[in-house]
């Protein structure tokens, strides 16, 4: 998820998809998602100071950016995706969190 494309970067862009997008859940994510018209994806990410230090959040989204890096699927859905994520993501593994993800982004209606 390096390519600046992807990224959602200004604080405006998160507060539109808050308050304009439509939102799914489960015990790992948050996800918040409303339709663009680039043809790809472009995702944010937000962790929760509640979480824990610097150390644990930064794992966190280091997990989250290589779930989104390998999934083209959500990629190619044309969405605004903000990703927060929940207490249940402290110290779970690669395959659960994308699991999850994938269950998540498998029921979005656009």
């Amino acid at each position: 998820m390096s390519k600046l494309k992807y990224k959602i970067r200004a604080g405006w862009e998160y507060r539109y998809i808050y308050r304009n997008g439509r939102r799914k859940a489960n015990r790992y994510f948050v996800l918040y998602y409303l339709k663009n018209n680039l043809g790809y994806s472009r995702f944010g990410i937000s962790v929760n100071r509640k979480l824990g230090g610097a150390v644990k959040r930064n794992r966190i989204k280091r997990l989250i950016r290589e779930i989104i890096r390998l999934r083209d699927d959500a990629k190619q859905m044309g969405l605004d995706m903000v990703i927060i994520a929940r207490e249940g993501m402290i110290g779970v593994n690669y395959k659960e969190a994308n699991d999850a993800f994938g269950n998540l982004i498998a029921h979005l209606e656009a």
